[in-house]
């Protein structure tokens, strides 16, 4: 809309004018109109317009003096001159002093129209132009903390005040039906900055803070805009400085995400109006920590979900927000990488990482929940159905192990790593199908062996012997030997030889 304010010492000329343009099209706003250029002057800045159609002799401030010092501080305000004198030198001077044109009373309208419709397709090109310019920046400093002098510099804010709006639905329709919404209706101004689908950011601008009653009216738009669609809104303060958005949208965001835990389809809340917490979310995760490490080490599935429950249960209780459950979901994330040894092949690009995009997206806390607990469900389920498809085979693979490498340390761990066991569920599956300890099946392989080589290799020592099985102490290795076959590996060797 192409706001327009008339200057003209004769009020029939004034009123006349003003109701011809506003006849003429929806797209013209005869927003004021003075006797005098002064009058117009002591109203400026809070006065917002885009065309002066003005006299060109008045009693106190002339409209060619009024056109330059509009120049001056306002540069953007485009002028026309109107006069009833046809002298060269008034129309030379109007365009010394930019006026877009010089009009001859009485007005001629079609020399007019022409020139306010060519005015209102100039204004919307060069505002979206910079609308486009201003979004880059925007869009930039919502994740600098302290952004540059030289970034900031570059922005011209439409108003004096700007607000941040954080919109986010449950489909990207939504949210962008009330942009469109709110673009038609009204005459706002604020530019629309898509972070991702679903989820947008608005630079709101005013000439004063926003008040009840504006953001009374905003939401009026969106209730019906959103047509019973969910649609989560947070509001920051109004700020003055453009070094402050990353502040303002931090605000807007806390607001919108506290939406999760209400069922209503519109949550629209200002900063302002939230309950904030004096003190961050305590530490809830200890007391969770060993029963965890227990169900995962075992891979108790149900267990595991039991335990996430309560977690989630507890972030409920303290209203989290959603950087806070992100971060309780990387702890167990981590947990789980850290017992269970093919959590790492199984989520290799992190679960919670994978997650993250779509836990943000979720406008329910018990959304998030499900979502977390089931993907974390279904990477221990599948690890689980592995290892007992595997548990056949895992004795024998051990088996095989030992037999060729009976010589090197056996680490419980490293066996248990081998066939994707737990230790401690290895060591039970070993006993329950060989009858013997893994420890007692390793002494049994080496003294086997060692009894051959004290038969059939005569030139070897015995602390030699000893060594290649996989017992360099000869102390040690004699007493084993003495205590499994019930005489010394120098005693064996002589009654072998016989």
């Amino acid at each position: 809309m192409l706001r327009i304010v008339i200057v003209d010492d004769e009020v029939l000329i004034r009123k006349g004018l003003a109701r011809m343009i506003s006849k003429e099209s929806s797209e013209f706003a005869v927003i004021r109109t003075y006797p005098d250029g002064k009058q117009l002057l002591d109203e400026l800045p809070a006065l917002q317009f885009d065309v002066l159609i003005t006299d060109i002799r008045m009693p106190q401030i002339g409209g060619l003096e009024l056109i330059r010092l509009l120049k001056a501080s306002h540069p953007h305000i485009r002028s026309l001159l109107m006069s009833g004198f046809v002298e060269f030198d008034y129309a030379r001077e109007a365009i010394r002093s930019s006026a877009v044109d010089y009009l001859l009373k009485p007005i001629n309208k079609e020399q007019l129209f022409d020139v306010l419709y060519s005015l209102d397709q100039e204004r919307t090109l060069l505002r979206e132009k910079e609308a486009r310019h201003r979004s880059g920046i925007l869009l930039s400093m919502l994740h600098i903390e302290e952004p540059s002098a030289v970034l900031t510099g570059g922005l011209i804010l439409p108003q004096p005040y700007y607000s941040v709006f954080v919109l986010k639905g449950d489909s990207p329709e939504t949210v962008c039906s009330c942009t469109d919404s709110l673009r038609q209706e009204k005459d706002y101004g604020f530019d629309a900055l898509e972070l991702r689908q679903s989820l947008q950011v608005w630079i709101w601008y005013s000439a004063q803070p926003l008040d009840s009653t504006a953001l009374s009216e905003i939401r009026g738009y969106l209730q019906a805009a959103s047509a019973g669609h969910i649609l989560h809104v947070g509001i920051s303060r109004s700020y003055t400085d453009a070094a402050r958005l990353r502040t303002a949208y931090l605000e807007a965001r806390h607001a919108c995400d506290c939406g999760i835990y209400q069922s209503r389809p519109l949550h629209y809340v200002t900063i302002e109006e939230l309950i904030l917490p004096d003190k961050a979310v305590p530490e809830l995760f200890a007391p969770y920590r060993e029963p965890l490490v227990h169900d995962l080490q075992i891979l108790n599935v149900e267990g595991v979900l039991a335990g996430i429950h309560k977690l989630f249960s507890e972030l409920a209780s303290q209203c989290a927000y959603p950087e806070q459950i992100l971060r309780m979901s990387r702890e167990i994330e981590e947990l789980a990488r850290k017992e269970v040894q093919e959590f790492e092949a199984v989520c290799r690009n992190g679960l919670t990482m994978a997650l993250e995009a779509q836990l943000e997206t979720c406008l329910a806390f018990a959304d998030m929940e499900k979502l977390f607990a089931s993907s974390l469900s279904s990477a221990l389920s599948s690890i689980r159905a592995h290892r007992l498809e595997m548990s056949g085979t895992a004795v024998e693979t051990i088996k095989r192990w030992i037999s060729a490498n009976y010589n090197q340390h056996a680490d419980l761990n490293t066996l248990a790593g081998m066939v994707y066991l737990t230790p401690s569920y290895l060591s039970k599956l070993f006993k329950q199908e060989t009858g013997l300890t893994l420890t007692d099946y390793i002494i049994e392989i080496r003294i086997r062996k060692a009894k051959q080589l004290l038969k059939n290799a005569p030139d070897l020592k015995i602390h030699e012997i000893g060594t290649e099985v996989g017992y360099p102490d000869p102390a040690y290795f004699n007493k084993l030997f003495k205590k499994v076959v019930g005489v010394t590996p120098n005693e064996y060797k002589r009654i072998s030889s016989v």
